[in-house]
């Protein structure tokens, strides 16, 4: 058969062409990377208020103190109304957990924050309540994420080992995750009941 005059340059125009093209779209992941800020957001949503909240709450290497203060809101005391400065290292936690398992659903709280009153109330008309919880440090939060498999994020914070890790198969199976030392636990049983005083030896808190 005879072949074009053509055909030879139209195979290296095309080869040169595929090429670039290669480069590109192996360059391109790079350009993207560094153009888009990297962020952390979390999706949550309260079973006992229905406030959802979908925020960023972490770009540019940052924390973003508007998005701070409207998570502290979210997580308030729904009893008393009271509210504190979430601590940031629950927020990475719970950012990460979400990372780590397989579900599209928001988290789903039950309890954030809780006050001193509030503690005292829970730990005096039910089972498991930790008088000297982490709820009231801003450290915890009891959520569920997939009703189908409720103890999905236990198994995933219990693997993480960056904290508290309780699972809860009640009526309504929840987890219990917190920053402080790491522990793990399923209801009837209970977390070590020391763990309070071994943060607080470990992080002393500065006088004057």
């Amino acid at each position: 058969m005879k072949k074009s005059p053509h055909t030879g340059s139209l195979t290296r125009r095309t080869a040169l062409t595929l090429a670039a093209t290669g480069a590109a779209l192996v360059a391109a992941p790079a350009i993207l990377k560094a153009d888009a800020p990297y962020k952390r957001s979390l999706r949550m949503q309260s079973l006992n208020s229905g406030e959802a909240l979908n925020i960023t709450y972490w770009a540019d290497g940052d924390y973003i103190p508007d998005a701070l203060k409207r998570i502290n809101w979210f997580m308030r005391d729904l009893r008393t109304g009271e509210r504190t400065e979430m601590d940031v290292r629950l927020l990475d936690l719970l950012w990460e957990i979400d990372q780590l398992t397989p579900s599209n659903d928001p988290l789903y709280t039950m309890s954030g924050y809780r006050s001193e009153s509030t503690n005292a109330w829970l730990a005096a008309h039910s089972d498991g309540v930790d008088p000297s919880s982490f709820h009231m440090r801003g450290m915890a939060m009891d959520l569920t994420q997939d009703f189908s498999d409720p103890g999905m994020i236990y198994r995933v914070a219990k693997k993480l080992g960056k904290g508290g890790a309780g699972f809860y198969p009640v009526k309504h199976p929840f987890v219990h995750v917190d920053v402080g030392p790491p522990d793990s636990w399923v209801y009837p049983d209970h977390g070590d009941p020391t763990r309070a005083e071994k943060y607080d030896a470990e992080h002393p808190v500065s006088k004057g």
